[in-house]
């Protein structure tokens, strides 16, 4: 278990200033909408074939970690999705709540405005934050990958600036240190990788034994990037055959596919990267 919950540093600084404030209660009702946003990411990963390895707790939410970081840009948009979702879902379930039984809204209405803000924020077009995710994912269709983390990385530069504005404007009134490190984990998030937060596919995984057997897969050059690696298994080496307009056929190995799902879209078809 101690493996799996990482925290991160400024999640760490963010924990130290609400209990200096005297506001505990507040932040562990924090964590808990941020463990059921993620918790909503990790279900529909699963369902869409994927796997958690382990939970980075970030400042405004928390991330999964992977051991392979591309996938269907469909099946992207749908997992970062998720977590905002939930968060507005609760929010909605809660105001019924309050329809139905006012005298719920006192115990109520911090856990909501942690939702609504969770949500929120995690909607920003910035990466790693599900915006963002969904900004690449949408991006990656058309471009490469990396140019398109490039492209959503202009906004994390725009919205730290906002996020550090706001923060020295409200100087005037109160100390906000949740614009500053707002501000920061953006930026943060341009320069280091290490919390980014992917999932990996249920059948693939990192070869450990010295022998193992060879899985053969044959398929037509229209077929997209994404689709052949998800066809992988884990305890085999992958061999792909492609069989080309011109009838030709190509082989290729999985760490062949590894390498064109980092440097091209990931729906891109097969003979597109081969010819």
């Amino acid at each position: 278990m101690k493996k799996f919950f990482r925290l991160h540093p400024m999640f760490i600084l963010l924990g130290i200033f609400f209990i200096c404030l005297g506001l505990l209660k507040i932040f562990l009702i924090y964590i808990l909408v941020v463990i059921i946003h993620e918790l909503a990411h990790a279900k529909v990963a699963q369902v869409l074939g994927y796997k958690l390895n382990k939970i980075y707790l970030l400042p405004f939410g928390a991330m999964l970690d992977i051991n392979q970081k591309f996938f269907s840009p469909k099946d992207e948009i749908m997992v970062a999705i998720a977590g905002p979702v939930i968060n507005f879902i609760i929010v909605i379930l809660c105001l019924g709540l309050w329809w139905i039984f006012p005298e719920t809204y006192c115990f109520t209405q911090t856990f909501v405005f942690c939702n609504i803000i969770t949500g929120l924020i995690n909607l920003l077009p910035c990466y790693p934050l599900d915006g963002g995710r969904i900004l690449v994912a949408i991006l990656s269709e058309k471009i490469k990958r990396k140019k398109a983390l490039c492209f959503s990385y202009v906004f994390n530069y725009i919205f730290s600036i906002l996020f550090l504005i706001l923060f020295f404007i409200n100087l005037k009134n109160e100390i906000n240190i949740s614009y500053a490190l707002m501000a920061i984990f953006i930026f943060f998030g341009t320069i280091n990788n290490k919390y980014s937060g992917n999932y990996s596919i249920f059948t693939f995984s990192n070869k450990t034994n010295n022998i193992y057997e060879v899985k053969q897969l044959m398929v037509n050059g229209n077929v997209q990037l994404y689709k052949i690696f998800k066809f992988f298994n884990a305890k085999k080496f992958n061999i792909v055959y492609v069989k080309m307009k011109n009838g030709q056929i190509k082989m290729i190995t999985e760490n062949s596919i590894e390498k064109y799902l980092e440097y091209y879209p990931a729906n891109i078809k097969i003979e597109e990267i081969l010819n």
